[in-house]
């Protein structure tokens, strides 16, 4: 009985045009930009051309401010996640990543995925990775919002449509 709810469950998702397991985990190996700080898995070269790219593009195209670009890709992981597609959003606090790593706020988004992906351990490690360059505490408030209000949404969508 519990198979037959989960297929018919899976298949209004789909149906739906909904992720069936939009936050659970997945089976398999995942590609090394779905996992926060690309897994710390070493990168071919041509990653690593791509990545320096990246990084050249961003910085002209934000005067140089390392921090400001970095924000900018912290603020698209926040909305794919809010989208729940947290493997693009991953791939975005990455981004953020590779242009500040000193930024708490790409800590507290790979907190935020993992905690919704049900990693709680992983969760609570970037967590404190965060509040290590967050002295003050300026961005806990607002991951704890956020993360409120997206369980608050992925319990709405999960209660829609059950009923």
């Amino acid at each position: 009985m519990k198979h037959l709810v989960v297929a018919s469950f899976a298949g209004l998702c789909l149906l739906l045009g909904l992720p069936a397991a939009s936050y659970g985990n997945h089976d398999g190996p995942r590609p090394i930009n779905t996992l926060p700080r690309y897994g710390g898995k070493a990168k071919s070269k041509a990653l690593q051309k791509i990545d320096q790219d990246f990084i050249a593009s961003e910085l002209r195209k934000y005067r140089r401010d390392a921090h400001a670009a970095s924000e900018v890709s912290v603020e698209l992981g926040w909305q794919h996640l809010a989208q729940q597609d947290p493997a693009v959003s991953i791939k975005r606090f990455n981004q953020a990543w590779l242009l500040d790593s000193t930024n708490c706020n790409v800590y507290y988004g790979f907190s935020a995925c993992l905690s919704l992906q049900g990693d709680a351990k992983a969760a609570r490690e970037y967590f404190r990775l965060a509040q290590r360059r967050d002295p003050k505490n300026q961005g806990a408030a607002k991951y704890n919002e956020r993360l409120a209000e997206l369980r608050n949404k992925q319990a709405d969508v999960s209660a829609n449509i059950l009923t």
